[in-house]
């Protein structure tokens, strides 16, 4: 209201909540809530889910695979530069060196410009939901959120391990400590905002690999 305190809108807005209702007590098993089992094949349905979201998987054997993988697909998008975090990565110094090896230009991940002059950004994830294909990806140390958010291209790898069923178990898992920012990325960027017609990258990548490792 004009010309009321600080004190007096609080005090409303406390005495409005009080007659909330108590809070729901969740179910003590959530197995009822699951649509996915877990001892399904969640690297198949993750993979099922996420190309028809729009993302493009590769699957390879090890590690070693990956970084030719990466670099290849750095080829298919004739990157001349890339941003790649100084941690989460996999075999980071290979992917680096692969990269170098192809004459692709490694950007400083230190500076804050250098994700939109970036032509590829390649990431590694916390962890990957079957159920919705979703990536969850975390920034903070030498984590670097614009590298999965605003490069054109983003090569994101995920390792077999880290597949979990749904977003229950995705919860499950979460650390003690929060991360500076945690995303969960279910395809690249899109919009059907004008005359519903789908236009790709409008406010991220217009492209999302998945290098799926195992």
């Amino acid at each position: 209201m004009p010309g009321e305190t600080e004190q007096a809108f609080l005090a409303r807005i406390r005495s409005a909540l009080a007659g909330r209702p108590r809070r729901t007590e969740l179910p003590a098993d959530v197995e009822v809530a699951r649509v996915v089992s877990r001892n399904g094949d969640l690297v198949g349905l993750f993979i099922e889910r996420a190309t028809q979201a729009g993302m493009k998987v590769h699957r390879v054997a090890d590690q070693a695979a990956m970084v030719g993988k990466i670099g290849e697909l750095a080829g298919v998008q004739n990157a001349a530069s890339a941003l790649v975090p100084v941690e989460g990565v996999p075999s980071r110094e290979a992917v680096v060196a692969e990269l170098q090896r192809r004459g692709v230009r490694l950007l400083d991940p230190d500076d804050r410009d250098a994700a939109f002059q970036a032509d590829i950004g390649v990431t590694g994830v916390e962890r990957a939901v079957a159920e919705t294909a979703s990536l969850s990806l975390v920034s903070g140390g030498g984590r670097r959120r614009l590298a999965s958010l605003a490069v054109p291209c983003h090569i994101a790898v995920v390792l077999a391990s880290q597949i979990v069923a749904d977003l229950i178990d995705w919860a499950g898992c979460r650390p003690s400590e929060m991360p500076a920012n945690e995303v969960l990325v279910s395809s690249h960027s899109k919009t059907a905002d004008i005359e519903m017609v789908l236009v790709p990258g409008i406010h991220g990548p217009g492209t999302l690999h998945v290098v799926l490792v195992g």
